[in-house]
């Protein structure tokens, strides 16, 4: 016997792809319409500008109090990380990863863009051996071409045995030059130093993803035929509260490692996608 689908369920369920269609669009809008129009100097500001509404990352915050995950315990464990010395963290928030270092003996210098969460982890590491600074990656960039800003302290090549890019941060880094950009003035600085960096990944497969990057494409295509400054590339997103953010090719980070100088010695795309560099010798 053939199952006949009731009429309300049927509208019901038509309704539901239509609302999923709307939302699914309006997302788009919101996205192309923020990577177009907030020129791409502007973007890291924002986004710092709403991370630092989240109280969360401050000490007494669920994500600060849980300490370092599973993964990152590993990688700090496995033979090609330093047991000693001195690390350099970026986008550190308030101090999570900086704590956990301390506790292990390591001497750090950490820099967060977002003042609240910088005078948090100033406060929480009073007396031990670490330095907060305020700062963005595009200080550092500019630390590493000699041209000064809050992060110029920085500029000796031989203070750091490993840098740490901040939880997910590098996919907070847009465009993918930028991204380049970045490990180039992280190998600059820390010639010596091995580099842990995690993200997100992409894997543009299935259909909805396919739909959305039609439309999205259609969007991309008007606002730069209206002269928007910006311009989005595959994985870019905006997020009310985390900001601009760009899910990775996975062929990404093996290809702007090479190119800046690095070998990928540890790759994992779970529970939480991440990547250990060594640099390569010369």
């Amino acid at each position: 016997m053939t199952y006949r689908i009731p009429p309300w369920v049927r509208a019901l369920l038509a309704a539901d792809r239509l609302a999923h269609r709307i939302a699914t669009a309006r997302e788009g809008l919101r996205d192309e319409l923020l990577l177009a129009w907030i020129p791409e100097a502007d973007r890291a500001a924002l986004t710092a500008a709403l991370y630092a509404r989240q109280k969360t990352y401050l000490p007494g915050g669920h994500r600060f109090e849980s300490g370092l995950f599973t993964w990152e315990k590993r990688v700090l464990d496995a033979p090609a990380f330093p047991r000693r010395g001195r690390v350099l963290v970026g986008a550190a928030g308030a101090g999570r990863e900086v704590v956990a270092l301390l506790d292990r003996g390591f001497t750090v210098t950490a820099f967060d863009p977002c003042a609240d969460f910088v005078e948090g982890a100033r406060a929480l590491v009073q007396g031990r051996q670490a330095d907060i600074l305020l700062g963005s990656y595009d200080d550092l960039v500019a630390a590493s071409e000699g041209r000064g800003g809050p992060l110029a302290s920085l500029g000796d090549p031989l203070s750091f045995d490993a840098v740490i890019l901040g939880w997910g941060s590098l996919s907070h880094v847009l465009p993918a030059s930028a991204r380049l950009g970045l490990l180039r003035a992280v190998r600059t600085l820390a010639p010596r130093a091995v580099v842990l960096t995690s993200f997100q990944l992409r894997h543009d497969t299935d259909a909805k993803t396919e739909t959305k990057g039609r439309l999205r494409d259609a969007l991309r295509r008007a606002f730069t035929a209206m002269g928007a400054p910006g311009r989005s590339e595959p994985g870019d997103q905006f997020f009310p509260d985390g900001g601009f953010f760009s899910y990775l090719s996975p062929d990404e980070i093996p290809r702007a490692a090479f190119e800046a100088g690095y070998e990928v010695v540890i790759f994992e795309e779970g529970p939480y996608p991440h990547a250990l560099l060594t640099p390569l010798r010369t």
